[in-house]
């Protein structure tokens, strides 16, 4: 396998991670890990890679700024549908929402909900 090179570092949502590491080969050419990487990311997903990125941009729309990427990331890949779910995305961070951005988040949320 050719040696990579990390060019820049960014937090991947679960079908996003599956459809990069599938960019890498065959099944046969990828290492095991890769391989049971792409199977959770595909098992775990709960958005397609589409409705994934649609989500992304409607929370990156709301401007929260204390709101990280990789909590956007976070709130992907849980796809919380209660406060309890989403507040614990933020468990031990600094980050403090009001309760309407916390609704905010919910209701957009609620929307890719299958």
């Amino acid at each position: 396998m050719p040696k990579a090179e990390i060019i820049a570092k960014e937090a991947l949502h679960l079908p996003a991670l599956a459809k990069v590491l599938q960019g890498l080969g065959k099944k046969e050419e990828r290492a095991e890990i890769q391989n049971k990487l792409i199977d959770y990311a595909k098992a775990s997903a709960r958005l397609k890679e589409d409705d994934a990125e649609k989500l992304r941009e409607e929370l990156r729309a709301l401007d929260i700024a204390t709101l990280a990427p990789e909590q956007i990331i976070q709130i992907i890949d849980i796809l919380p549908q209660d406060l309890s779910e989403l507040k614990s995305v933020f468990a031990g961070s600094k980050t403090n929402l009001s309760p309407e951005q916390f609704e905010k988040i919910l209701g957009i949320c609620k929307k890719y909900s299958k």
